[in-house]
């Protein structure tokens, strides 16, 4: 295993614990994900992505594609998420947007986890495999690890089923944001969707008001909702990464 390997997994767990032991320390034990980017600035966000800014400067990784423009043209390939996160919004709008405090820490907080965690997994991470791996190897190890990372949200709600729902969910969106991010040469664009995905789920999470009442246990379809939600969008990164292979060889040392 190389240097470069070895740096980016030893970022991989302190990045970890900084997201899950400050968002305990944070909410005062266990939380719903949705109260850690609706209540007030989350400074957890905050203070991975810029741990995770000051490796790739301190080891002037210029690859992990902050640097890089859009491929022209390439920008039409997001049409896919954007109809998504343009229907999370418009629910959003029907069940009673939030106020607009809650809507500005919302936007807030989620571009700080697209921008933490695609700098994370789409950005050092992957480039890191790359270097030492196929292209197809390097995406399902990144997105292995993704899907693994989110089982751990267990620690901040307690409820270890959704837990292991989201991580599922969050492997497969995890290869529409590889596929955002090699098809347009740019860590930017799926940054931008990652967290604009964010803002619209939880947005649409956090309208119409907290329900009255005890909550109720979800059905089985509420559980695995996430995951046939990002069904679709696994399909088309694949769509998207079918002539990766060719197009995007073992980067040089």
């Amino acid at each position: 295993m190389n240097r470069r390997i070895l740096l980016a997994l030893g970022a991989f767990v302190i990045w970890t614990a900084i997201t899950v032991i400050g968002g305990r320390l944070r909410a005062g034990g266990e939380a719903e994900l949705v109260e850690a980017v609706t209540y007030g600035f989350n400074w957890t966000y905050l203070l991975a992505a810029a741990f995770l800014l000051a490796v790739v400067a301190w080891q002037r990784w210029d690859d992990v594609g902050l640097t890089s423009a859009p491929a022209a043209g390439s920008l039409r390939l997001l049409w896919l998420p954007a109809l998504y996160i343009a229907g999370f919004l418009v629910l959003g709008v029907l069940l009673g947007l939030p106020p607009i405090a809650v809507i500005f820490f919302v936007l807030v907080n989620t571009f700080f986890v697209g921008l933490s965690e695609e700098l994370m997994f789409r950005g050092i991470l992957l480039q890191a495999f790359r270097h030492r791996m196929a292209i197809w190897p390097a995406i399902l190890v990144t997105s292995l690890l993704f899907g693994a990372v989110h089982s751990l949200n267990v620690f901040a709600t307690g409820h270890l089923l959704t837990a292991v729902v989201q991580s599922g969910a969050a492997l497969l969106s995890g290869l529409l944001f590889i596929a955002i991010r090699l098809r347009t040469g740019s860590l930017w664009p799926a940054i931008v969707v990652h967290g604009l995905w964010d803002f619209g789920v939880f947005t649409m999470g956090a309208a119409g008001g907290a329900p009255a009442g005890p909550a109720t246990a979800p059905t089985s379809f509420q559980t695995f909702a996430p995951v046939l939600l990002v069904l679709p969008t696994a399909l088309y990164a694949l769509w998207l990464l079918r002539h990766v292979a060719r197009t995007h060889a073992r980067p040089e040392d």
